[in-house]
């Protein structure tokens, strides 16, 4: 019987690593008090009060890739407006140009290059040591592992080949830069191009081009654009990925049984899920680990929505694999 076991992070969280995004969060708020502020302030993610799990709306954490397309880069844009250039002022100087566009790029790369380094960190510091053996679930060593965690777990806990593991999303222990960000187009956040009114005479025209080049602040623009790069660089390119690894989804076709253990079949991640449907056979077994009867239904639903037969749907609790 061929296997694949689908790993996410519910996992983790069942082998009680603290490997949730909440758990990120607070370590954010207690090694890099600057990112978590501008996590609330630019995401609109709720304080974790005194590291609490549990304050009001704390689950907000657990979308935070999702969260990630939520940026209000206007509130940016706009705390960074006193340094868009004056050209009417008595102090302009001509680098005065690209002041704002430095600020905005300061401001990108702390959510993005610092952020996802914070985040490598918080991996690295994942205690596996803790982990009770007794507690462990009996996973077949030569079977395939698609892995979407980024810890060492597999190979540590399970002694599972690292030659048997795709690590989609990078591993934190051999990869500095890690794969995680929204799923929604970058190209959707640049402002459409700005078209004259229909049916206007050349003078008209004329004059609407004048009044365009008159209120275009070429200093802002800059910065505007910089702000763009964001959506750019939080993005994770999902299909990108499944193309560099098609050698591995190519290699599928005769996989019996699908286990996704800890997955929670997110919007970011559907596509690789389009993929595994579209590798396998029709009639592959697809058992599929839930934590909550909500979840169950959920589970269900989008696993029918991307064309899987409700007969080879199995829905099972992590505790009763072991």
């Amino acid at each position: 019987m061929s296997r694949l076991y689908v790993i996410g992070n519910g996992f983790d969280l069942y082998h009680d690593l603290a490997t949730s995004y909440l758990s990120f969060g607070i370590f954010l708020q207690e090694n890099y008090p600057s990112l978590y502020e501008s996590m609330i302030t630019y995401y609109g993610l709720p304080s974790i009060e005194n590291g609490n799990e549990r304050a009001t709306g704390s689950y907000l954490w657990s979308e935070f890739e999702t969260v990630l397309a939520y940026l209000d880069h206007e509130s940016i844009l706009d705390e960074y407006s006193d340094y868009v250039a004056s050209p009417s002022s008595p102090d302009f100087r001509d680098r005065d140009w690209g002041a704002f566009q430095i600020e905005i790029e300061r401001v990108v790369d702390d959510l993005t290059i610092e952020l996802f380094s914070a985040f490598r960190e918080f991996i690295l510091n994942i205690d596996l040591s803790k982990v009770i053996r007794s507690g462990t679930l009996p996973l077949d060593k030569n079977s395939l592992y698609l892995n979407f965690n980024y810890t060492d777990t597999l190979e540590t806990i399970y002694k599972i080949s690292n030659d048997n593991v795709l690590y989609i999303h990078n591993q934190a222990s051999l990869d500095n830069d890690l794969i995680l960000g929204h799923a929604i187009n970058p190209e959707s956040f640049e402002a459409e191009e700005v078209k004259p009114p229909e049916g206007l005479s050349d003078e008209d025209y004329e004059r609407w081009s004048d009044m365009m080049s008159d209120n275009f602040d070429h200093s802002f623009e800059l910065g505007k654009d910089k702000m763009l790069t964001y959506f750019y660089k939080s993005h994770k390119d999902t299909q990108t990925i499944i193309e560099e690894n098609g050698c591995f989804f190519n290699g599928l076709n005769k996989i019996d049984e699908i286990y996704i253990l800890g997955h929670s079949l997110s919007e970011v991640d559907e596509p690789y899920f389009i993929e595994l449907f579209n590798s396998v056979k029709n009639e592959t077994q697809w058992y599929v680990t839930y934590y909550s009867e909500e979840e169950r239904k959920g589970h269900e639903e989008v696993l029918v929505s991307i064309g899987i037969k409700k007969e080879v749907i199995h829905l099972i609790k992590m505790c009763d694999l072991s």
